[in-house]
């Protein structure tokens, strides 16, 4: 994905292909609603020690949705620019999708389903 070139135009960045890659990356956005994603997608390691940590991606992240970060080092949440609030959650996977769901009007969770 990283090397798309959707993913260049979300990161402000030159370059990246524009193959069969880039157009599966072109349908990630539409309707979402919100996004799931682990602690190490969010942050470095031992991130949760460092109280000024917001993400690697600066004050205006690409998600424009609420992202729960599943992470066993709750803490507040932190409201970005751009419609990104992250929400920090120390529960399984498919706890973090209800309660994203629970947010959702009429839009998709960008998350891979929880066995039932």
């Amino acid at each position: 994905m990283i090397a798309t070139r959707w993913w260049g135009e979300m990161v402000g960045e030159p370059g990246g292909n524009r193959g069969l890659d880039d157009a599966f990356a072109r349908l990630h956005d539409p309707g979402i609603g919100a996004e799931i994603m682990g602690a190490g997608k969010f942050g470095y390691p031992r991130w949760h020690e460092d109280v000024e940590w917001k993400g690697w991606w600066g004050p205006d992240p690409p998600f424009h949705t609420p992202v729960f970060v599943l992470t066993h080092h709750p803490r507040p949440s932190i409201e970005m620019e751009g419609g990104t609030t992250f929400h920090f959650l120390d529960v399984s996977p498919a706890e973090a999708i209800k309660t994203a769901r629970e947010l959702l009007t009429g839009r998709t969770c960008a998350s891979v389903e929880a066995p039932p």
